[in-house]
């Protein structure tokens, strides 16, 4: 099925202008979940590179023989040109600390951190120029299961978030929670069978109009591993059927965890696709006129 989708696919590519990020941010190791800020001028992503101050240095995750994953930040200057990436002050020496996604107006960062093989997604608050220590985001967000991505709407009401807990329609699937009055997140509950499948979704990420979900997914029409859908929810709180973003942003290989500027001008994501730095690295797509 996937072969039959990328040779329809293929043919009818899309007018995307794709560019690897650059040799600044990338490094030999896998970068990958990119975040980027509301203003587009802060660049956060998750690497598995050794750091600049070497502290990791032979620190090694047994699992992959490469070091932990970490998060990093690039800024950009006043000339547009992104900076030398640093770690963060949270960043843990050992064990794996990801990036996940950033709230609207930029003091919010969440979090994927491996607790023992038990996946959990977590929240940090920027507080002056560091970090606060990464809390456990509550409800039932978190459960035993693999809690892997989240992204948190421009209003802050709505949190989207992946799970592979029972119950779903196979793999890991997208849920949602919705603020409570009293602050707390709500139960959560599937977005559906319209976006998610038998197979693996993940990369969630919500457009700030709100209403644009953009997703990753090995089923619906994938033509390789992971591929990047574009929904909208429509005004009786149902989504639309999923729509392909195309070739060539999506290959025969993953392409995953796409992320827009506010005004939906540019995209991040990542992939494994050839000619790259690393094993994944990532991308920037300018699109010829807004999604959506």
């Amino acid at each position: 099925e996937e072969t039959a989708n990328a040779r329809v696919l293929t043919t009818d590519p899309k007018p995307f202008a794709i560019s690897n990020v650059g040799p600044v941010i990338k490094s030999e190791y896998p970068d990958y979940s990119p975040v980027i800020s509301v203003d587009g001028n802060a660049l956060f992503f998750t690497s598995r590179r050794v750091r600049p101050d070497s502290s990791n240095l032979g620190i090694i995750d047994p699992s992959s023989g490469l070091p932990f994953e970490n998060i990093y930040v690039s800024y950009k200057d006043r000339k547009g040109d992104w900076q030398k990436p640093e770690t963060i002050n949270i960043d843990p020496p050992t064990g794996h600390l990801a990036t996940v996604n950033v709230s609207a107006d930029g003091q919010t960062l969440f979090i994927y951190r491996d607790d023992k093989g038990d996946g959990n997604l977590y929240e940090s608050h920027l507080v002056g120029e560091q970090w606060s220590d990464p809390v456990k985001m509550g409800s039932d967000i978190n459960t035993k299961y693999w809690e892997t991505h989240g992204a948190l709407s421009a209003d802050g009401n709505t949190f989207y978030f992946v799970s592979n807990r029972p119950g779903g329609f196979g793999g890991r699937d997208i849920y949602r929670v919705v603020k409570l009055p009293n602050g707390e997140w709500s139960k959560a509950q599937n977005i559906g069978g319209v976006v998610n499948t038998k197979y693996d979704e993940d990369g969630v990420f919500i457009h700030p109009d709100g209403r644009t979900l953009y997703f990753a997914s090995k089923g619906h029409n994938s033509m390789g591993g992971f591929d990047i859908f574009t929904t909208e929810l429509q005004d009786d709180g149902t989504w639309s059927t999923p729509v392909n973003i195309g070739y060539p942003l999506n290959t025969v290989d993953d392409d995953i965890y796409f992320v827009t500027t506010a005004d939906g001008r540019r995209g991040y994501f990542s992939s494994d696709k050839p000619g790259g730095y690393g094993e994944k690295d990532i991308y920037f797509v300018d699109f010829p006129e807004e999604m959506g």
